[in-house]
């Protein structure tokens, strides 16, 4: 087991490339995700140094290089689910394609993908804040929660067929590219799919390079929002999963921090993590370097999750 770490986290702050992966390896990384925010100019100095050996790539994660220039990296500057959207649903398959030959180049095994969300952003953000106020398990939340499961079942349904119609045009692509698109979970419960509706689809297209990207830290917002048991989706998806986000979160919902010492319990979902696929560490991006080391030290001495040699 072999860790590996986003660009995401210096990207930023080194925009010459070779800075950036300097950085990296001082902190012994020789593999890196190549992150949403990297530029076509960090990308060169990439692909010259994978070429060179020095470096794998073990995912890239859409849209990668950024494909609109002066607009904020995001990455969700598309959505596949957007029924309404054809034009802009047309150029997001086009982007996550384009995405994926730059994966296929750089050796990626995997790309990880945002597909898109329902139209409940305002009830999903009335789950959070109540749940920052510590209001969790009161009759308050769970009246909330009950309103916000039956408004996300009726608006996302559009979506999630939007969605298949979307995977029906890349999977076959990425079958040839030999690349898995692997859809993530993320934090906030408008998502698509959420954990059941990635379970149909990943029954649905059994056998294509369809894959399920775990998020560590997402998983664990949507555990403390009573929206999923982490455990029990870990181990229901164990055989389906094509890589993995590390970070952790601090009280009440904060992301992106670096274990120990967070409401994610490592040494408990250990045992769930394949033996195959990327382990990404994917901190805050300016969080310090000796946050970074530390949190590799501790995952690295956790028996269950120590590296190859």
């Amino acid at each position: 087991m072999r860790y590996s770490i986003s660009t995401n986290w210096n990207s930023r702050e080194r925009e010459d490339g070779d800075a950036m992966l300097d950085e990296i390896a001082a902190l012994g990384f020789d593999q890196v995700e190549l992150g949403y925010a990297l530029t076509h100019g960090q990308a060169d100095a990439v692909r010259r140094r994978v070429r060179a050996g020095e470096f794998r790539v073990s995912s890239v994660h859409a849209f990668c290089p950024f494909p609109l220039p002066g607009v904020r990296p995001d990455p969700e500057p598309y959505s596949l689910c957007d029924r309404k959207d054809f034009k802009g649903r047309r150029r997001g398959i086009e982007a996550a394609l384009e995405c994926g030959r730059f994966a296929a180049e750089m050796g990626a095994p995997a790309m990880v993908l945002h597909a898109g969300r329902a139209p409940v952003f305002r009830a999903a953000r009335r789950l959070h804040h109540l749940v920052e106020d510590g209001l969790r398990r009161t009759p308050k939340y769970e009246k909330a929660l009950f309103k916000f499961q039956m408004k996300r079942e009726r608006k996302a349904a559009k979506g999630l067929e939007t969605l298949r119609a979307s995977l029906d045009v890349l999977l076959p692509e990425f079958e040839k590219l030999g690349v898995k698109l692997c859809l993530e979970n993320l934090p906030t419960g408008d998502a698509i799919p959420n954990e059941p509706e990635t379970f149909a689809l990943l029954r649905e297209y059994e056998g294509s390079p369809l894959a399920y990207w775990h998020d560590w830290g997402h998983g664990q917002i949507r555990h403390e929002l009573g929206l999923v048991h982490q455990g029990m989706l870990l181990k229901r998806l164990k055989d389906r999963i094509g890589g993995m986000h590390l970070h952790d979160v601090l009280p009440p919902l904060e992301d992106h921090a670096m274990p120990p010492g967070g409401l994610v319990d490592f040494r408990l979902l250990a045992p769930f993590v394949p033996t195959d696929v990327p382990l990404v560490f994917e901190p805050r991006h300016g969080l310090p370097a000796a946050d970074v080391a530390r949190a590799l030290d501790y995952l690295r001495n956790l028996p269950e999750l120590r590296p190859a040699p």
